[in-house]
């Protein structure tokens, strides 16, 4: 055997050995994040079983969603799936919104940014920055400030900036040559799915915002800190009633082959997303339901095309889906569809089949889940839902 030809069969196996190390390396990902999206203890809720908390930090393996006919328990649990959204559409929109304005004023130097609503206005300001949901330090410049970078903070909440500039017109904080700020209020949110914030991180925080003031010889103000931990330990309170995960598995008498699966899913309006997992997607680009393998193997093109799967699992995000019941009477409607075209049962973890009485009770009890919510402003699949329950 030639040289050459050894040389040809080495790199073969390198290209070989680099596919199957890229694809483990997807895989590996994708189970990572699917474990940290149910770090915390949870049941679904139509088990019943004493409510716990899944805001208190502790890290525990993931319980399988379960489907039984029993009484729906109110609990919180965790979704990475559905990150992707939060409140980007919103926040992009006002973004877009407020850097046209902007546009327009550069046009005009002696138009008054009056021209802009109250209404239009606080709308705007809403989308980006939230009183109840955020805690939100002021920094006035002493005089006009350009910014060179976008300051960063050590924390684990979500933290935005937006400046007033010359003009008078709030816009996200941003390093454009030529744009002066006047004020910058700086957010760090108080609740997600992580649960409320604590005293030390809002002190940490805090710490840091006042330094980044006295590097850029602004004068800064807080909101009270006692009185904002208080409300966010409420807050998350009412989260963590309200949160909860709907998972309903599909199991067929034979695996279901993937590229046939793809080819019904992508019929049915689903996309394969980055996740692993096929989304069905509003037209805001939120998503209403998902479909996963049960065993968290990642569904990607490479997958599909050569594997099997024993068990699926549609997911339903109660508060982050706006539409409620209706949607969920879909999500059923199209696990029954998978169900009757890959001879398969809707069933719990327990291979206890789902009974149209078990899914009765569930609507009544997500009725109550989405009163509650509404009695406490903050609808289902609305920003602020999609940014608490994050």
């Amino acid at each position: 055997m030639s040289e050459l030809q050894i040389g040809v069969l080495v790199l073969g196996g390198v290209v070989i050995a680099l596919v199957y190390g890229f694809n483990f390396f997807q895989e590996w990902r994708f189970r990572r994040k699917t474990s940290q999206a149910f770090v915390r203890p949870h049941n679904d809720v139509l088990l019943d079983v004493p409510k716990n908390h899944v805001r208190d930090g502790i890290k525990q393996d993931r319980m399988e969603p379960i489907l039984a006919d029993n009484t729906l328990a109110n609990n919180r649990s965790l979704n990475s799936h559905f990150d992707a959204h939060s409140t980007a559409t919103s926040s992009a929109h006002a973004h877009a919104v407020l850097e046209r304005e902007e546009s327009n004023s550069t046009l005009d130097d002696n138009r008054d940014v009056s021209f802009m609503s109250s209404a239009d206005h606080q709308a705007l300001m809403t989308a980006m920055l939230d009183p109840s949901l955020d805690f939100i330090a002021e920094l006035v410049f002493h005089s006009p400030h350009e910014l060179l970078t976008i300051p960063r903070f050590n924390v684990s909440k979500r933290t935005q900036l937006i400046g007033r500039t010359e003009k008078g017109l709030w816009k996200p904080a941003e390093t454009v040559p030529g744009t002066r700020y006047k004020q910058m209020n700086i957010s760090m949110q108080m609740v997600d799915r992580g649960g409320a914030v604590t005293e030390q991180e809002l002190n940490s925080f805090c710490q840091q915002v006042a330094r980044f003031a006295e590097e850029h010889q602004a004068a800064v103000s807080f909101p009270q800190q006692q009185q904002k931990l208080v409300a966010a330990r409420e807050l998350d309170r009412f989260c963590a009633d309200v949160d909860v995960l709907i998972g309903i598995n599909i199991v067929p008498r034979q695996p279901i082959e993937g590229a046939r699966l793809r080819s019904f899913v992508e019929a049915a309006g689903l996309q394969l997303e980055p996740d692993g997992a096929f989304h069905y997607l509003a037209d805001s680009g939120n998503t209403l339901y998902s479909l996963m393998a049960t065993d968290q193997t990642p569904l990607t093109f490479h997958t599909l095309l050569d594997k099997s799967f024993p068990a699926l699992t549609l997911l339903f995000d109660v508060p982050r889906v706006a539409g409620g019941v209706d949607v969920f009477d879909r999500t059923v409607h199209f696990g029954q569809q998978l169900a009757k075209e890959f001879d398969a049962q809707l069933v719990d973890d327990n291979r206890k089949p789902l009974s149209d009485a078990g899914l009765q009770r569930t609507r009544e009890q997500l009725l109550h889940i989405y009163s509650s919510m509404d009695d406490r402003g903050i609808a289902p699949g609305s920003v602020a839902a999609l940014r608490l329950f994050a």
